[in-house]
């Protein structure tokens, strides 16, 4: 969970979910991060561990 969002992947990409109704986001996330904190979302791209920093 990040910034209120579970994310997940499918065959078809990317998914989140509102946290607390569990409910789909209507815009797909782009990426769904393996490990997070308060500070930052990692994600893989192909080979590659790359960071997302959080944005409030």
């Amino acid at each position: 969970m990040w910034h209120g969002r579970i994310y997940g992947s499918t065959d078809s990409g990317p998914l989140a979910l509102d946290a607390r109704t569990g409910d789909d986001l209507p815009a797909a996330p782009g990426i769904a991060p393996y490990a997070v904190n308060e500070y930052v979302g990692l994600a893989l791209k192909g080979t590659d561990a790359m960071a997302y920093p959080a944005v409030e």
